[in-house]
This record gives structure tokens, C-alpha cells and sequence, in this order.
């Protein structure tokens, strides 16, 4: 089922995705939070079924991260193209943020582009670290979302910024399309295999996520 909001009904994107899931029944509404923040959702009966639903972020594009997390000596950013991920590790803090287990996808990644550009040229060359993931998985939706293949070549035109691409996913198919570029990490979660298999529901194994890892575009 995909919950689309008005406005973006015949975004570009919208229409590439609603092209994937032509069977899919598409409720439209006014905003995500309708759907998203509703009251008296049961969060592990949803994660059997998740719906997507596609939005249009408003504004907080990017923001500062928490204290302690990101890299030393920089200025550390985060920005998050999708709320929720279609992993469940059991020590995941999404799992507790949400009423909704629902995927949330900010289809206007050209907002997010424009703000992050915003912030890289208002640095005056201060060393700035973005991360994606930090609501969602970086990857594991790519397939769908085509976020990260968005995302290499702008940074590409910035070598002064890095974008640390976080992931537990083995969707790098559009990563291998692409030409290297030196400032985008895409940086895996690895835990010991037994470790996984307890509390990393749904995700790849880690000797898959390791094969990945290694690989080269």
C-alpha cells in the first residue's frame, strides 16, 4: 500500500516509483503525519507489513548531530531521506522513536541537495562530515529510492565534504555504476555472525555485508 501526499502525486520520483508497485493501492493525504503519527498503531504488527509512504520534507534538511557522534576535527552533519528501516535489529533506538513502523520516503531530494550545497559553501572551506542513515538505512532501499546514486555525484563536485553513507545493506548495484569518488564512505555494520543472527532480523549476513564491503566500482 502506498500512502502518497497530495502535492507530490506527480512529482517525477513519485511517478518512477508508483511505476515499481503497479498493484500497489495508493491512498493520497494531505500530510505523512496523518498516517505516520496517528495514534494507537501497533509498531510490531506493521513490521510484519510495512506501507511506504511518499512525502515531501518541509524544512530541516540537515542538521547538527549529537554530540560524540561523527568524526574528530570537523563539523559534523546528518541528513535523512527516509524515517524507519526495513531492518529489525532488536537494539535498533527507531524501534522506540516511532508510533509507526511505516517507511516515510522524502521524494525532493532536491531540497536536501540545495540545503547541504548551502552548508558546504557557507563553511569557507571548514571541514564538514554529512551522514546519511541516522533515521533509516542508507542503502537498503535503493533499488526504490535511487537516493545514493543522487547523492555520489553531487558530493563529487565537493571534494572539501565527506558523506559517510551508513548501511547493513548489500544494495550497492547503483554504487558500482558509478565512478569512485573519494570523499563518500559508505560504511557497513559488521557484527560477529552470531550476534546477527540473534538480534539483526532481516538483515544480509555479515559475510555477505563483508564481500560487499570489499567491492570496488
Amino acid at each position: 500500500m502506498l500512502y502518497i501526499e497530495e502535492e507530490i502525486l506527480n512529482h517525477p520520483r513519485t511517478l518512477a516509483i508508483r511505476s515499481r508497485f503497479p498493484d500497489d493501492e495508493v491512498i493520497p493525504c494531505a500530510r505523512y503525519g496523518e498516517v505516520f503519527n496517528r495514534r494507537a498503531q501497533s509498531f510490531r504488527l506493521q513490521k510484519r507489513r510495512p506501507s511506504m509512504i511518499l512525502a515531501r520534507k518541509q524544512r530541516n534538511f540537515v542538521v547538527e548531530t549529537p554530540p560524540g557522534y561523527g568524526f574528530e576535527g570537523a563539523r559534523n552533519l546528518s541528513f535523512s531521506h527516509m524515517l524507519n528501516c526495513i531492518y529489525d535489529c532488536r537494539y535498533c533506538f527507531l524501534q522506540g522513536m516511532f508510533r509507526s513502523a511505516n517507511y516515510v520516503l522524502f521524494v525532493n531530494y532536491e531540497d536536501f541537495l540545495w540545503e547541504i550545497e548551502e552548508k558546504i559553501r557557507g563553511a569557507r572551506g571548514e571541514p564538514l562530515y554529512f551522514s546519511s542513515g541516522y533515521d533509516c538505512d542508507s542503502l537498503a532501499l535503493e533499488p526504490v529510492t535511487r537516493f545514493a546514486a543522487t547523492v555520489v555525484p553531487f558530493f563529487a563536485r565537493f571534494p572539501q565534504a565527506v558523506v559517510e553513507l551508513r548501511t547493513k545493506s548489500t544494495q550497492i548495484k547503483s554504487l558500482l555504476e558509478l565512478d569512485a569518488v573519494a570523499n563518500v564512505v559508505v560504511a557497513w555494520s559488521l557484527t560477529p555472525p552470531e550476534v546477527a543472527g540473534a538480534v539483526e532480523r532481516l538483515t544480509p549476513a555479515v559475510d555477505r555485508r563483508r564481500r560487499r564491503s570489499s567491492s570496488r566500482p
